[in-house]
């Protein structure tokens, strides 16, 4: 008998649901709920459970955006705890966990389809660490390392950590450090961050996906705003590059990474990214890929209850 697992993906705007087994993900069964139409992940869970009613589980994983201890998270951008023992009530399952959304996204790279990444820029690739950047919500970086069959993702909060202060953005930085109070990454390079710098350059807040349409519309602020973003991101990424050393690629997810991923090139990210003195060409060498999968999160959270299941 197979063994049928329910996985969870919690962001700061939808939550997606869904079954697996020992194949994976199965794709009919995953929904998108809304969060604010719900009050809590419990009824997000009951909800969905009711709908399929799916019989004795073996195991629930969710991926919260949010830090994660103990098998809790309190979400960064949500009034939401996420909590296993919770879910095991819910499900009724012996297995249950919580993860952190974006090493989630870490632990499905062997699980995607061929079409579901991109390759934006070729580099050397072989056996090693892989650096997996997520673009949304919120924003958070986090290392994958591949032990044998077992995966590994730890837990991050890298999105507010001190964002770069870079000469070029000087005034920017001291912008950000008095309208948001701590000038973290996540208040440049999330969602928020493009309209806290369309907000710098024009004085008035847009949303992110209007700066966006702005720059390819030749709006000055808009373009002015890119700018600034795609060179801070690409010295946040050259940055944990260097760290992390991702001879395995680095793989940029979420949403904002596809929105933003047709003009980062043309607007210096490699050239930003790699602009780290005489480590510039170690820097410059890694292959960045695009994820292009929505359920990647709920693949990952599948991978961890297997690894799990068989510890």
């Amino acid at each position: 008998m197979t063994d049928t697992y329910l996985v969870a993906d919690i962001g700061g705007t939808n939550t997606r649901v869904g079954l697996a087994d020992e194949s994976g993900l199965i794709a009919e069964t995953t929904r998108r709920f809304k969060n604010r139409e719900n009050i809590s992940f419990v009824a997000v869970l009951e909800a969905y459970l009711d709908e399929f009613k799916p019989g004795k589980l073996r195991g629930a994983c969710a991926g919260a955006a949010g830090p994660v201890k103990d098998g809790v998270a309190d979400l960064t951008n949500l009034d939401w705890q996420i909590n296993r023992d919770s879910m095991r009530q819910v499900t009724g399952v012996d297995v249950a966990d919580v993860i952190n959304d974006l090493p989630a996204q870490g632990l499905a790279l062997n699980d995607l389809s061929e079409d579901s990444t991109q390759v934006l820029k070729p580099g050397d690739v072989s056996m090693g660490p892989r650096l997996v950047v997520g673009l949304g919500t919120g924003f958070n970086i986090v290392p994958v390392h591949q032990v044998g069959d077992t995966l590994l993702a730890p837990s991050c909060e890298a999105g507010h950590e001190t964002l770069p202060y870079r000469a070029e953005q000087a005034a920017l930085c001291d912008w950000l450090r008095e309208e948001c109070n701590y000038p973290s990454v996540e208040v440049a390079l999330a969602g928020q961050g493009i309209e806290n710098l369309h907000a710098f350059h024009a004085k008035s807040r847009l949303p992110a996906a209007e700066v966006v349409a702005g720059y390819h519309n030749g709006d000055a602020n808009c373009q002015a705003a890119m700018r600034d973003y795609v060179a801070l991101l690409g010295a946040v990424v050259g940055d944990h590059a260097l760290v992390h050393l991702p001879f395995g690629g680095i793989y940029l997810t979420g949403g904002v990474s596809r929105s933003v991923a047709p003009i980062l090139f043309e607007l210096g990210f490699e050239a930003t990214l790699k602009d780290k003195g005489r480590f510039s060409d170690l820097a410059g060498s890694f292959q960045i890929n695009l994820i292009d999968d929505d359920f990647a999160a709920l693949k990952g959270c599948a991978r961890h209850l297997r690894q799990l299941v068989a510890a």
